[in-house]
């Protein structure tokens, strides 16, 4: 059976990890993937996995629009696709085209993240669907908005895989360490959906009350200039450091005492679902996806969404709170090992792929 993944690019996001993932480790299908291409199509070819550089599918003109849609009719064609997983909403438009002249064609979705709009689209494009959520707060937003039956919808978590943790150690963390620093991290795509800026702002505050507290900032972005602009101008240099995108998060939060999330929003984020994985805790904003893997109290600490202030305090009382912080991380190694199992998270994948996308997963 062959399976044609398309996603919008293969870069830094939690998606195209989830894409990477389920190429390189589910066995017994001939997995191909076509998108705008980014980071991870070196390591794709390192693991054999074909991939096939197309437009920037959220682009709408018409023209581009009639070039992909050949392009990508054209690899289904070629290479004999038994099923097209798409991984982007655009992605399920194409699928959906694609269907109408090739009828044989399974088509699964993934939604990675809540969205809003484009409701006829979105139900045009899931007519012939198996849809994944890749949680519940997914899961409602899919019914709510776009009123896709819940029959119609399989709830597979996101996971990570630590079977190849390495003795990886950043320098420029290791040398703040060894300066005595207490370092902690946020991890994502230089974004608003990511609220690098409220993180930025909290720091401020944070640097005033604990000037030995300093913070790394991994991931690129669109944001990238105007939030070190931003650090510039609240004299944030020697607190926050820019390290760009690193391809040994594992190991880089295993070297961090704890991790922040400022999200504004999330559908089920990788970040802490990596960071429970190296028994480590997170403080997030309180939004579906992250409340989802983040128990308030339990296994990390919620605050308000854009609340840099209160952000700000958690950050602090958990900084100066080592019997909590211990607390925290041995909760968060708990949920990972019992929610977030690796091989379940491919034998569910695997399941539908197995049955055309016709199974239920349990």
């Amino acid at each position: 059976m062959n399976i044609l993944h398309i996603s919008r690019t293969m870069g830094q996001g939690g998606a195209e990890k989830i894409v990477y993932q389920l190429c390189k480790d589910i066995d017994g299908y001939k997995q191909i993937i076509a998108s705008n291409g980014g980071i991870y199509t070196e390591e794709l070819r390192n693991v054999g996995i074909k991939h096939f550089q197309i437009p920037d599918i959220a682009k709408k003109n018409p023209v581009v629009v009639l070039k992909t849609f050949f392009i990508l009719r054209s690899i289904v064609y070629h290479n004999n696709v038994d099923i097209i997983h798409t991984h982007h909403r655009m992605a399920a438009f194409y699928a959906r085209l694609i269907q109408i002249f090739h009828r044989k064609v399974k088509h699964v979705y993934t939604a990675h993240n809540v969205f809003y709009g484009k409701s006829k689209l979105m139900r045009f494009a899931l007519e012939n669907a198996v849809v994944v959520a890749v949680g519940d707060g997914v899961k409602r937003n899919l019914m709510a908005e776009y009123k896709i039956s819940e029959s119609r919808i399989h709830v597979i978590y996101n996971a990570v895989d630590t079977s190849h943790i390495s003795n990886y150690r950043n320098e420029r963390i290791e040398k703040l360490i060894n300066e005595e620093n207490y370092v902690i991290g946020t991890i994502g795509r230089l974004s608003e959906q990511k609220g690098m800026d409220i993180f930025i702002q909290a720091m401020k505050i944070v640097s005033e009350k604990i000037p030995k507290l300093k913070a790394v900032v991994i991931g690129d972005g669109e944001l990238k200039d105007e939030l070190q602009r931003m650090v510039s101008e609240l004299e944030l240099q020697k607190t926050i450091y820019f390290l760009g995108y690193q391809s040994h998060i594992l190991e880089i939060i295993g070297q961090l005492q704890f991790i922040v999330l400022a999200s504004r929003w999330e559908g089920l984020p990788l970040t802490p679902i990596e960071t429970f994985s190296q028994g480590k805790t997170i403080i997030a904003t309180d939004i579906p996806g992250n409340n989802e893997v983040i128990k308030d109290g339990e296994n990390g600490i919620l605050i308000a969404e854009g609340d840099y202030e209160e952000l700000a305090d958690q950050i602090i009382n958990l900084a100066n709170d080592s019997v909590k912080k211990i607390k925290l991380e041995d909760s968060a190694s708990r949920t990972y090992i019992t929610s977030y199992c690796y091989h379940d998270f491919i034998d569910k994948y695997k399941k539908i792929y197995d049955k055309g996308g016709l199974c239920h997963v349990e």
